[in-house]
């Protein structure tokens, strides 16, 4: 760790200050901004001894905002088995195969990261033919947005459902003709199977998690929205009750501060989390919100929709949560002083959430409340201008674009795409957009986030933005989406001293060029976490 002060000069400090917006040198000392501005008030500032760094023309922005992880899920998936880029159901099998062929004989086999819209054959598998590659061990499958699991009937009989089992409220399973589950498990259906995964040890997990919050610090990443459970109810299951109490085991292993948005019925869950390692801001951990769903998604044809799928006909989607429970929850955290943040993805769910949001900031009148619409994927012009009129807070994922744009004309028909992730729409009306991966459904690979925000890999262009505002959307608009906007998101006197040096400057750089930048360093309250040099996302001594 640095005990003396640090000097970065030599390069292209871009500050994301409106007022100052470069400067020739920064100061740090004791984990904090101590000066910005030319060498000579930056060496001032410092006094006596400290370290020179020489940025050697490379650009210094503060460190990167991701406002929606669920981090727990992220290690338990980079620990499975990753089925992303399998082309088709044979592939698949033999991928199950080969996960069986080195398990204990208790083990369940899990792959993630699945997406039947990569198969040759566009769908999803069968039990039956989960069971042909593997028929002795559970097998579960969670596909890529996290909504749907599917299951070989080892896994369904072990959960315990069978042709009598009703669907969960807010969930549906795929039948067979005579009622028996077909293997798939959608929304709140999912959750049986995904409970009945076992726990991983303990001591792999300690150590899960110190490589993927590694690779976090290797894309930049210091401060992250951290989702998690308090009870059954959410995308880890049954499981996901134990995540707080889990987190705080795991701690140590995350150098990001972190910003918990946590999903519960009870308001009392909630209030227990300020009783833990998660509220401690001279740690940097704040417990600030309460995550609640209103619809599912694109991928699984749950996302609620004003009018049918295009390529499903049959479905337009349905709230997870009816309209009232809805509201009781958003009162609930409202009246507490807690920010409310709701998944909504199709446009009649944002219509139901925008109009909940209404009638609650009408009946409880808050001031800066910046209550978030995750996702907010699909809009209309009217939508977006009462989003900013509420003054409510998008938190969005520029990833999806990479993920979703070779089917989301087909799913959605061209004219509904033209308002997909309308991020320009968005940002002219003055709506404060929040960067974020959710994942481990997206990469947490900022440079490759910002990337789609400016060419959207030619999927409606015309929702581009310009280099300068994508990075306010994972700094200063980040940290504004979190009530931190004060304590970093951009480089000024008295911030965090949360920094990432880049190859070179994505507010400025040509389009095509953006995904070629580098992260080289990454700086945590002036304690360098990553250098590109030594090859590793773990900490690394400076």
């Amino acid at each position: 760790m640095q005990r003396t002060g640090q000097l970065f000069f030599g390069g292209d400090i871009h500050t994301v200050e409106d007022a100052a917006p470069a400067a020739g040198a920064v100061a740090v000392r004791g984990g904090m901004i101590a000066a910005v501005g030319s060498r000579d008030e930056c060496e001032s500032a410092l006094g006596g001894e400290f370290e020179a760094f020489d940025l050697a023309g490379r650009t210094m922005l503060p460190g990167f905002i991701d406002t929606h992880i669920h981090p727990l899920v992220l290690v338990y998936y980079d620990m499975n088995l990753d089925l992303r880029g399998t082309a088709s159901i044979a592939e698949l099998q033999e991928r199950v195969r080969s996960a069986a062929s080195g398990a204990k004989d208790d083990a369940w086999v899990v792959g993630l990261q699945f997406e039947e819209q990569d198969l040759a054959e566009a769908r999803l598998p069968t039990r039956v033919e989960l069971d042909s590659a593997c028929g002795d061990l559970p097998v579960v499958l969670i596909k890529h947005d996290g909504h749907t699991a599917i299951g070989n009937t080892r896994a369904i009989e072990a959960a315990g459902v069978d042709a009598s089992t009703r669907d969960p409220e807010g969930g549906t399973i795929d039948r067979e003709p005579g009622g028996y589950p077909a293997g798939a498990f959608r929304e709140e259906a999912s959750s049986l199977l995904k409970s009945m995964i076992p726990i991983p040890d303990p001591g792999e997990f300690m150590a899960g998690a110190a490589s993927t919050f590694g690779r976090l610090a290797a894309h930049g990443v210091t401060s992250v929205g951290a989702v998690m459970q308090t009870e059954a109810e959410g995308p880890a299951g049954a499981d996901g009750a134990f995540e707080v109490p889990l987190i705080g085991m795991l701690l140590p292993q995350i150098p990001q501060s972190t910003y918990a948005i946590l999903q519960a019925s009870d308001i009392e869950k909630v209030k227990a989390a300020f009783d833990t390692g998660l509220a401690d801001e001279a740690a940097g951990r704040r417990v600030g919100g309460v995550k609640m769903f209103s619809d599912g998604t694109f991928g699984s044809c749950t996302a609620f929709m004003e009018e049918p799928y295009s390529d499903h006909p049959e479905t337009r989607g349905y709230m997870t949560l009816g309209g009232e429970e809805l509201y009781r929850r958003m009162v609930m955290a409202h009246t507490e002083g807690l920010q409310v943040a709701v998944h909504a993805i199709g446009d009649a769910a944002n219509r139901a959430c925008v109009d909940l949001f209404d009638r609650l900031l009408t009946e409880h009148p808050r001031s800066d409340h910046r209550h978030r619409l995750e996702h907010a994927s699909q809009l209309s012009p009217t939508l977006v201008e009462d989003i900013a009129r509420l003054g409510l807070v998008v938190s969005t994922q520029p990833m999806y674009i990479h993920s979703e744009r070779g089917w989301l004309d087909a799913r959605l028909g061209e004219e509904r795409t033209a308002w997909t992730y309308p991020l320009r729409s968005l940002v002219g009306a003055g709506v404060r957009v929040a960067g974020a991966s959710d994942a481990p459904v997206e990469s947490t690979d900022v440079v490759h986030a910002l990337d789609c925000c400016v060419t959207r890999e030619g999927f409606q262009p015309g929702q581009a933005i310009s280099g300068e505002q994508a990075v306010r959307m994972f700094t200063i608009d980040a940290a504004y989406a979190q009530f931190e906007e004060s304590i970093k998101g951009s480089i000024a006197p008295g911030k965090r001293a949360d920094l990432v040096v880049l190859s070179d400057n994505p507010a400025r750089v040509e389009p095509g060029r953006l995904r070629r930048i580098t992260v080289e360093r990454t700086i945590i309250g002036g304690i360098t976490v990553y250098d590109a040099k030594s090859g590793s996302g773990h900490f690394v001594a400076s």
